[in-house]
């Protein structure tokens, strides 16, 4: 590789016994300058008097070529690319490349860390024993910890990363949501080694650095423990994809890392509705729209992104057909409760089939949100919950103890409570550990037997009578 210039000498050049300025002039704009290089004559033989000279005409020589940079669209070019696809062709010229071929590639490397390293370099005045004072330009320790880190990735040192990432997220089989998860934990990860002034590469990043990036998480983001241990997760099958796919990584740095937070008390977790919070919901000044929703939660066990996602076609079969949610591996079947048969018929009376079946809960417009379809029914069911005094709030949590899940879980300890075998259940609320499949086809004998539980499964009196809540084996600390 070419070595950096004695400061004394940089851009000047002795030609026929006088000093001249010379700008190497990069390959992108060369056809549109001219030339190869920018130069000027300063007409002295004294190096010192050439010293003084010569920093405006480097400095017009500069601003040429980044305007001609900006005419052929250079601006804003991503270097980390660049550096990849050098390193491409460092490996195929290591197999086959002849020595010129090598020469010319580490030129073409040095001559762009150049122009990384001395992007919005300073002039500085030096006193030189010898020369006296002078002005060399320097270098700003930012940009050289770029150029180098350039000059690493293109030889094949180094590897970012970002580099697999998009790759790993492209065979993936989750939602958007979680697609961005990946993203962000990545994000984290870089801005954590830029905090920390460590290349973000995957040589650098071991098992140590693992565990200390983990630690600086939570004052980073202030985010609760639960949700950056996902993070971290989201880092470690990443980590995972690529060990037999480069040799960067030889192993899961982030296998065992995880963040401890306090034990969750049995009266701080997540719980289902009682059947008097229940008929509270149902009973309330809730618009047609959320109240269908409910229902539909209550008497299917299903998901809310899954419930307003659903087509007129999802209605077949007197079922309901639900897109594959969280581990599930595909759609399901749920038999249409008896309580449901007059809202299916209302809300799929003179629609055609791709029609919505809850169009007041329009997918989100803008084309690169994240956010799930059910976002701003889920806003709106927690406003109207709380409206009804539904809600419980253990301090040092982010959710309240009951939420829309809560009608899933109602469902489910409901269903058990009826007698339901816990198999069935988890076929129905689709857990993936049941090994029962529900096929509407050949409306064989688990569908009839879904059928029949499904019927079961009772909604406490709507019609203002006392609710009596069953008392569970364990009080609560904060009881309604």
């Amino acid at each position: 590789m070419a070595r950096t210039p004695d400061p004394k000498k940089a851009y000047l050049e002795l030609h026929g016994g006088t000093w001249r300025v010379t700008v190497s002039v990069p390959v992108a704009v060369r056809r549109a300058l001219g030339a190869t290089k920018l130069v000027h004559n300063l007409g002295t033989d004294s190096l010192r008097e050439a010293n003084v000279l010569k920093r405006k005409h480097v400095e017009r020589f500069k601003r040429r070529i980044a305007e001609a940079m900006e005419a052929v669209g250079r601006p804003g070019v991503d270097d980390m690319k660049i550096a990849v696809e050098f390193s491409k062709i460092a490996e195929e010229l290591k197999r086959k490349g002849s020595a010129e071929d090598w020469q010319e590639f580490q030129e073409a490397v040095y001559e762009r860390h150049a122009e990384i390293r001395w992007k919005d370099a300073r002039w500085v005045r030096v006193e030189d024993p010898e020369e006296g004072p002078n002005e060399i330009e320097e270098a700003l320790p930012e940009q050289t910890e770029k150029a180098m880190l350039f000059s690493a990735i293109s030889h094949g040192r180094a590897t970012p990363v970002d580099l697999m990432h998009e790759d790993y997220r492209k065979q993936l089989f989750v939602k958007d949501r979680t697609r961005a998860d990946d993203a962000r934990a990545l994000r984290l990860l870089q801005e954590w080694c830029k905090r920390e002034r460590i290349p973000a590469t995957l040589q650098e990043i071991d098992v140590r650095r693992a565990h200390a990036f983990a630690d600086a998480l939570v004052e980073m983001t202030g985010l609760h423990h639960v949700t950056l241990n996902k993070y971290i997760g989201r880092l470690s099958g990443y980590w995972q994809w690529m060990v037999p796919r480069t040799a960067a990584v030889s192993g899961n740095v982030f296998a065992n890392v995880r963040l401890k937070g306090p034990k969750e008390k049995h009266d701080q977790k997540e719980r289902p509705f009682k059947d008097s919070e229940l008929a509270d919901l149902l009973l309330g000044p809730a618009p047609p729209k959320l109240r269908d929703l409910m229902l539909i939660g209550a008497l299917t066990g299903a998901r809310l992104d899954a419930i307003v996602d659903l087509k007129v076609r999802d209605t077949a079969y007197n079922c309901f057909l639900f897109k594959p949610q969280k581990q599930e591996a595909s759609a399901r079947y749920v038999p249409i409760h008896p309580d449901l048969v007059e809202l299916v018929a209302r809300r799929t009376a003179g629609k055609r089939p791709e029609d919505d079946l809850f169009p007041e809960w329009p997918p989100v417009k803008k084309a690169d949100s994240m956010r799930e379809r059910s976002f701003k029914a889920s806003n709106r069911f927690t406003e109207y919950r709380r409206s009804v005094g539904v809600d419980e709030v253990v301090a040092g949590k982010r959710r309240s103890l009951v939420n829309f899940h809560s009608f899933r879980r109602w469902f489910s300890s409901r269903m058990e409570q009826a007698g339901v075998p816990g198999e069935m259940i988890s076929a129905i609320v689709g857990h993936k550990r049941s090994s029962i499949t529900l096929d509407v086809y050949s409306e064989g004998p688990h569908m009839r037997a879904a059928r029949r539980a499904i019927a079961k499964l009772k909604l406490p009196p709507l019609d203002g009578s006392p609710i009596r809540d069953e008392m569970t084996l364990r009080p609560r600390a904060h009881s309604r």
